[in-house]
């Protein structure tokens, strides 16, 4: 059956006038707590990961913990079956589940948050591809549609952690 599902789903990183997650940060404390140490964070939302990841790394480590960016590593699906914890942020929720699928990470995510019972944080596009689908995003307009990158119906499926869709950009 699966573990409960421990999930903290944000709209946005920042709100007018506040700093990166300033708006969240006790809850993030509060929902990782003192057994977690270090955090998975997963970038792909955003064009430039080493700046976003370098955002990240400075937030969390004025909470107490350690991030390690997926795009760093040199097998992403061995750093998510490591992970005690993980971070999606977001960006464009399309080029985010492109690069999800394309390194192989959406079965093992889900496998680690629904069965292992890690939790999952995500904010603006990690929210949206927490759910079930990214039918509601409204970044479509922002991705260029080419013949490299082509989303049919299945395509827009999402990690599945939660059963209801969400529109995080109210």
């Amino acid at each position: 059956m699966g573990c409960p599902r421990r999930l903290l789903l944000v709209s946005n990183s920042t709100l007018h006038g506040g700093g990166y997650l300033g708006h969240c940060q006790q809850h993030i404390q509060s929902f990782l707590g003192e057994k977690v140490k270090r955090v998975l964070f997963v970038p792909y939302a955003l064009h430039d990961r080493d700046a976003y990841a370098r955002t990240a790394r400075e937030k969390f480590a004025s909470l107490g913990y350690e991030l390690d960016s997926i795009h760093e590593s040199c097998d992403p699906v061995e750093a998510v079956r490591k992970s005690e914890a993980i971070f999606i942020g977001g960006g464009n929720t399309f080029r985010l589940l492109k690069a999800l699928y394309d390194n192989r990470l959406i079965q093992e995510i889900r496998k680690r948050v629904l069965e292992d019972g890690i939790p999952y944080m995500g904010s603006s596009a990690g929210t949206n591809v927490a759910t079930v689908s990214i039918n509601t995003t409204n970044d479509i307009q922002s991705f260029p549609v080419n013949n490299s990158c082509c989303f049919t119906e299945r395509a827009v499926e999402a990690l599945c952690c939660t059963k209801c869709l969400l529109y995080s950009y109210v």
